[in-house]
């Protein structure tokens, strides 16, 4: 009944809040030219002297999701400058979530160079100090991007609900992938249905898009948390349902890494409900101490 009445009340301090403060949001549209695409972005600019947040949001979803929402209003409203953009996935402006039967020929390398061209944007803002942070899949978005881009301006990054994309327990099919890699060896880039994800058996993309993507299997992903060069820290909720496909081991091999992990208990994969201010509270927490604190001038 108390966590209840708590919840309550962080809700309604919330809702008031939002009615006090003027909405500054501004949504960027900015031209990626090596990709002849165009993005859009949700920014507002807080208070000098914290940090620029970038927050990208999971698996075909866009900037709208309500985990990322969540935490960019609240992230707003400490004061902090906030940038959630929509990855295009190969959709020029795109504002709608992409269904599974959708074609889809996005990569991870292209959702790279979205990535770099937003941390690049901010920081031509001005921002000298960029905290990157994914949600799910957009973890591994922001993971990869870091892997492949190590002269990133971003100065810390944040992974909440952080799993892996490829393997046999997360419905991934040995023989469609050899195909996927059969037909890309043929030059032959024809879209399939494939099992991945949520889609099971209605992910229809190209090999080429298939594949990329299951570059963030297991190893690589472990291993890629240990050449970060720039702090980070992983958000875990103790009541994800994934844990009953990967194992809770998974936890495990996290902690073994240089990230920092943290464990909110009860939370399922979103942080719904209540643990919604609890994964606030967190970030918050993370935010303000070192090593992500901005320095004392």
């Amino acid at each position: 009944m108390q966590s209840c009445i708590l919840y309550l009340l962080k809700c309604l301090s919330i809702c008031l809040l939002s009615i006090s403060l003027p909405a500054q949001a501004l949504t960027v549209v900015q031209k990626i030219p090596t990709l002849s695409l165009t993005a859009e972005a949700n920014y507002m600019a807080g208070e000098q002297g914290k940090p620029a947040v970038l927050i990208l949001h999971g698996f075909l979803t866009t900037n709208q999701f309500h985990t990322i929402t969540s935490i960019a209003n609240f992230l707003q409203s400490e004061g902090f400058t906030t940038l959630a953009p929509t990855l295009t996935l190969n959709i020029s402006q795109r504002r709608n979530l992409l269904k599974c039967n959708s074609l889809h020929t996005h990569t991870m390398a292209r959702d790279s160079i979205e990535i770099e061209h937003w941390v690049q944007w901010l920081h031509a803002q001005g921002h000298d100090k960029i905290i990157l942070i994914g949600h799910s899949s957009g973890s591994l978005g922001v993971l990869e991007y870091l892997t492949t881009h190590p002269n990133s301006p971003a100065s810390g990054a944040i992974f909440t609900s952080l799993f892996y994309l490829n393997a046999p327990e997360l419905g991934i099919l040995d023989d469609e992938v050899e195909s996927a890699r059969m037909l890309l060896k043929n030059r032959i880039n024809k879209p399939s249905t494939y099992h991945f994800l949520f889609c099971n058996n209605q992910y229809y993309a190209t090999p080429q898009s298939f594949l990329s993507y299951l570059k963030m299997d297991r190893s690589y992903t472990l291993k890629a948390l240990n050449q970060l060069t720039i702090p980070s820290y992983t958000i875990m909720g103790g009541a994800d349902k994934r844990f009953k496909k990967v194992g809770l081991n998974w936890l495990n091999a996290l902690e073994s890494t240089q990230t920092n992990l943290i464990v909110i208990e009860g939370a399922n994969h979103f942080f719904s409900n209540e643990y919604e201010f609890d994964v606030q509270d967190t970030l918050l927490q993370i935010l303000t101490s070192p090593p992500l604190k901005e320095p004392e001038s």
